[in-house]
């Protein structure tokens, strides 16, 4: 099915009321009454009649309703002329990426106007996502579009993402065009890695880093001293401390293959200085303090904590006891970028822990800031969700 009839779901008064704050998402129960129509695609109605726009329909998610195009007059004709259109503008909004890059995020999801739709540019390969049962419907629609935009060797469907459970669709990887490509080579300013497209993190390497990245070549460049790279997955970080000037980098991480990676990527780039430990990190943290090691920079970027409110507490207690050791790793005047990806971990509570981390550590830290998202990450004043990238940079004074 990828035809649509316009279904229709008119909001009680606690709906209307919340549709007013401007977030996208209406749930299951904010709607009175339903006509799920054909296609997945429905006009939203409030509750005393008046038009609000047209929105995506999830039968089976607590988020029932994504509005698509808001507004009264609101009406897509021809789906297939609007998702050109969306995409065509998404397109141009990271044309300034592609002096530096050729692997970025082409769209994302709601923040772009397509609700549950992720597609991400690995040099010659797409990765996408359909996350909602609007997206799915319709990717034989869009998949021949990207072809023709962007003239992909491969589109790969990363559809294992565990919240497709929550929308009742089947988590699975398939190729929807091109041939199977395992391995992808892409570049980052100037740096040449290789991803794994079917297994790797997300949908192969963390595409909203990439100024995070910048950043610690920077920092490395002024500071010349040992860099400290903890959750270091591939090496992203590694590489750019390593080209930036440290004078050694240590890169941490549960897996081996990632380290390998690591040593690999370091090779391909001819880049030295660096070496790999496996471990557990926050036993790596604890060892290192024992020995007195002492650096000029650290990398601390965890995988999510927090990936529900209940775990919260636990997850601020795991952040806290890291970042504190952390900074006690540092030299005076050393810095440490720390992150975190959980949006439950709001950036107001994320600053509130990075202070108390401070004091429990008992030094003096210059915060200097918050670093912007990706531009091919946009943030959406009204969808604060789609803030889940936190990453501030501190110096030990």
């Amino acid at each position: 099915m990828n035809e649509y009839r316009l279904g229709r779901a008119t909001l009680n008064s606690k709906g209307s009321r919340w549709q007013r704050t401007g977030h996208p998402w209406i749930f299951r129960d904010d709607i009175a009454e339903l006509d799920e129509g054909v296609g997945y695609l429905l006009q939203v109605i409030g509750h005393k009649g008046h038009k609000l726009g047209l929105a995506t329909w999830s039968p089976e998610s607590k988020i029932a309703l994504r509005m698509l195009q808001p507004g009264a007059a609101a009406e897509i004709p021809d789906l297939r002329a609007f998702f050109r259109q969306r995409i065509e503008q998404a397109l141009a909004r990271r044309a300034p990426l592609l002096s530096t890059t050729n692997a970025y995020r082409v769209v994302s999801a709601e923040a772009d106007g397509l609700p549950g739709l992720i597609i991400d540019r690995y040099a010659e390969a797409l990765v996408l996502q359909s996350l909602t049962p609007f997206a799915e419907n319709w990717l034989p629609h869009i998949v021949p579009l990207l072809v023709e935009l962007l003239e992909p060797e491969m589109i790969l469907a990363r559809n294992d993402a565990g919240v497709r459970r929550l929308e009742g669709l089947p988590q699975v990887v398939e190729l929807l065009h091109g041939r199977r490509m395992p391995r992808l080579r892409i570049q980052e300013h100037g740096l040449q890695l290789e991803i794994d497209p079917y297994r790797g993190q997300k949908t192969g390497y963390f595409l909203d880093q990439r100024p995070a990245r910048k950043c610690v070549e920077e920092q490395s460049s002024r500071s010349k001293g040992q860099i400290l790279d903890l959750c270091s997955y591939t090496g992203g970080f590694s590489l750019h401390a390593a080209r930036g000037g440290a004078n050694g980098v240590l890169a941490v991480d549960q897996s081996q293959d990632a380290l390998d990676e690591v040593q690999a990527a370091a090779e391909r780039n001819e880049l030295t200085g660096i070496e790999t430990m496996r471990g557990n990190v926050f036993d790596v943290v604890k060892q290192l303090l024992q020995e007195g090691r002492r650096f000029q920079g650290i990398i601390l970027d965890p995988p999510a904590f927090a990936k529900s409110r209940r775990e919260v507490q636990g997850a601020t207690r795991g952040y806290q006891d890291l970042n504190s050791k952390s900074l006690r790793l540092l030299e005076p005047g050393g810095w440490l970028l720390t992150c975190s990806c959980s949006y439950n971990m709001t950036p107001e509570l994320f600053l509130t822990m990075l202070r108390k981390s401070a004091a429990r550590a008992g030094v003096t830290c210059r915060h200097h800031g918050r670093l912007a998202p990706a531009l091919d990450h946009p943030v959406p004043l009204h969808l604060p969700e789609a803030d889940y990238l936190k990453v501030h940079h501190l110096e030990r004074i």
